[in-house]
């Protein structure tokens, strides 16, 4: 089982004064430094630790973000639970909210949709997000209570006000985008784990 969160190895201090916006644009600049080794070596990381545990390793239905820009990938989480007859689910957006499809192929079952980002296409089976047995989560920044920030438009803000507690979210993430303490609002929904390379899997402290 993952452990509770510790505060090892140190955090990157939030930016001061230490609003959203500020932090949001801080750490893209700490993900955007990155180096491409760097970012090789976190990913086969955290890819591990995923596959490792428990509550996805013994999934049968996965809910999975498809990377955009420098986020942690998922290509290689996608493909493997595929190929160990998983049935994956990823998100497409319609109007302001996203809606759940089946992929069966990373190739031939993607397309650009909404602002570049790789979406399932529209003969894709639509499948419900209450039904996965556990969801990847992405974020630019996290705090060990779980709480996120994503690009603002607020999707997964919605998406996981409305997902049923019962289904594990996982919050993917290098270890330079978890902080101390990011500002929340009341009805924001916290990731119930978050991995990053050095960390492993941890359960956040809400």
């Amino acid at each position: 089982m993952p452990e509770e969160f510790t505060d090892t190895p140190p955090f990157v201090p939030a930016p001061q004064p230490a609003n959203k916006a500020q932090i949001r644009r801080r750490l893209l600049e700490l993900r955007e430094q990155i180096s491409d080794a760097e970012m090789l070596s976190a990913v086969a990381a955290v890819r591990e630790h995923v596959r490792a545990w428990a509550p996805y390793r013994d999934a049968s239905c996965i809910c999975a973000y498809v990377a955009v820009r420098r986020e942690m990938p998922t290509a290689g989480l996608i493909l493997r639970a595929l190929e160990n007859g998983k049935i994956v689910i990823a998100p497409k957006v319609f109007g302001k909210e996203l809606r759940f499809f089946r992929v069966k192929n990373l190739t031939d079952d993607f397309s650009r949709g909404a602002f570049g980002v790789l979406e399932p296409n529209e003969n894709c089976e639509e499948f419900s997000p209450a039904s996965a047995d556990v969801c990847l989560v992405p974020g630019v920044v996290f705090d060990k209570k779980g709480n996120r920030y994503g690009y603002g438009k607020g999707y997964y803000d919605c998406f996981l006000r409305a997902l049923p507690a019962s289904v594990p979210t996982l919050g993917l993430a290098y270890d330079c985008q978890v902080l101390p303490e990011i500002p929340a609002a009341p009805f924001d929904v916290p990731v119930q784990y978050l991995v990053t390379p050095a960390r492993g899997v941890f359960k956040t402290a809400r």
